[in-house]
């Protein structure tokens, strides 16, 4: 029998959010498995990158190249929760999905057999919101300083956290792992999990303890922005000082000193909070003699700017947003490094579905089923025997909050290559040298070659992909592209 999977997804969180001391729950899963530093989300935000953890495609491949709400798409061959179901698993899902609704308002499940779901979405009554009337009936589970999913600002959460959906969903996965384990039928079967925390995408709302804890303490919260460098000037936007008359939903300015720390502190604390959870969870295997028959693997669906470069929110192509935490912590018998080990590869959100594939023992068959699956397993890089599977990750996003937004790009584990399609501008960074890219190395004479490089490699690709002159000219020159599309021509619901 296959182990037992646990998918732990966490979202809008930043690569660099976590460590021993701020998450040491998630830490600990890095020290037993293998971290991915360079790991990316290709489209950073939430419904486009969620279908590439779902169907193991590259954006390109499962057709959402931007944010979309219309979601409710059942019709890709191969999914993560539909094919480990016909592999013995029974499947469960605490959290968000984010996969939309039919008609009648019914979740739409992509095979999922269990759901307790907590999307998040203003428009949606689901389990969490139907939990949270019965325990406060006639109050607003949205009441906390009437913050919105999108606000850059942050409060303490105005209930008693045990009502919080962070809280929430820790609870519901575990009453799930124990149903499942005191059933006498769970030996038959292996467990999927998907453990999936909203948090901490904004609504920044922690608990008054966590919330206080870094407000106080100057050493865990960064004190600036990396921002006024040598490129993102165009961001930049004056807000007032007077607290009641900024805006809390813009996706760019910088609001000062004191309006900065506050953020970030809700926001670091909303991430201990997650991490807190987190533990309970693994305390739960632990307890239970389950730790070491669970194959877990954490990552995050996209980044936060936090206010970096004049900018809030996601799907950008910069680090703060694309760049996400990935780990792997196998169980008993899946073969990996000694523990706690970094690895040197580039890995993407496609990586994950058929990791799980491979883990299941069907891989072979999917990518035989859906030769669109573009992803990797990483088991060869968990057991060592390859050291990456990509020279690099292909990102895109479609246009978003403004024409501003709206780009393509390439990355390795050393240099980011950016297509602002908007304007047809170039950007080039040196992550080595220069990890917050402050400086922008396309201008630069002597990194010509290194721009023509990359930017003929993103011709090659996109010529590859058949994308046509819309993309790529006869010339063999990138394309302006002054509107942009939501759904390519793969999305199957088109």
């Amino acid at each position: 029998m296959p182990p037992h999977i646990l998918l732990l997804l966490t979202d809008q969180f930043r690569y660099d959010s976590w460590s021993p001391t701020l998450t040491p729950n998630l830490h600990s899963l890095a020290t037993s498995g293998v971290n991915f530093p360079h790991a990316y989300a290709s489209t950073p935000t939430c419904t486009p990158s969620r279908s590439g953890i779902l169907t193991g495609r590259s954006p390109w491949n499962h057709g959402m190249l931007a944010y979309n709400s219309e979601i409710d798409c059942e019709a890709y061959p191969t999914t993560i929760p539909e094919v480990l179901s016909q592999a013995g698993y029974k499947s469960y899902v605490s959290g968000k999905d984010h996969f939309g609704t039919h008609d009648d308002g019914t979740p739409v499940t992509h095979g999922y057999e269990h759901l307790s779901l907590y999307d998040g979405l203003t428009e949606e009554n689901d389990d969490y919101d139907q939990f949270f009337d019965a325990k406060m009936p006639g109050e607003n589970p949205k009441a906390t300083c009437d913050l919105d999913w999108n606000m850059w600002a942050a409060c303490p959460y105005v209930y008693d956290e045990s009502l919080h959906p962070t809280a929430w969903t820790t609870d519901t996965a575990i009453d799930y792992m124990d149903a499942f384990f005191s059933n006498s039928t769970s030996a038959d079967s292996s467990m999927f999990l998907k453990l999936s925390y909203h948090r901490p995408h904004s609504p920044y709302d922690p608990p008054a303890r966590l919330f206080d804890r870094f407000l106080n303490d100057s050493s865990l919260v960064p004190d600036r922005f990396v921002n006024n460098t040598s490129w993102d000037s165009a961001y930049f936007q004056n807000f007032t000082t007077d607290p009641e008359e900024m805006n809390k939903s813009a996706w760019n300015g910088d609001p000062g000193e004191e309006a900065a720390r506050h953020t970030r502190a809700g926001y670091l604390a909303s991430i201990a909070f997650v991490d807190e959870g987190v533990g309970r969870v693994l305390e739960y295997l632990e307890n239970n003699n389950l730790r070491d028959d669970f194959f877990i693997l954490w990552a995050a669906d996209h980044g936060d700017m936090n206010g970096d470069h004049n900018l809030w929110r996601k799907g950008y192509p910069w680090e703060a947003s694309a760049r996400v935490p990935f780990v792997i912590s196998p169980d008993k018998n899946t073969r990996a490094t000694a523990p706690g080990t970094v690895s040197k590869g580039v890995v993407e959100m496609r990586d994950i579905a058929p990791t799980l594939f491979d883990v299941a023992g069907v891989l072979g068959e999917v990518q035989a089923a859906d030769p669109m699956m573009n992803g990797a397993s990483l088991l060869g890089l968990l057991s060592g025997e390859e050291e990456t599977v990509r020279d690099f990750v292909d990102m895109e996003h479609g246009q978003l909050y403004d024409e501003k937004v709206h780009w393509s790009g390439l990355v390795d584990a050393e240099m980011k290559f950016i297509f602002n399609a908007f304007d047809a501008s170039m950007q080039l960074f040196n992550l080595t040298a220069d990890p917050n890219e402050t400086h922008d190395l396309a201008p630069l004479e002597e990194y010509a070659d290194e721009l023509e490089k990359w930017r003929s490699r993103m011709v090659k690709q996109f010529q590859e992909e058949g994308r046509g002159e819309d993309w790529v000219s006869a010339e063999g020159e990138l394309v302006q592209r002054a509107q942009s599309t939501t759904l390519g021509p793969n999305y199957p619901c088109l």
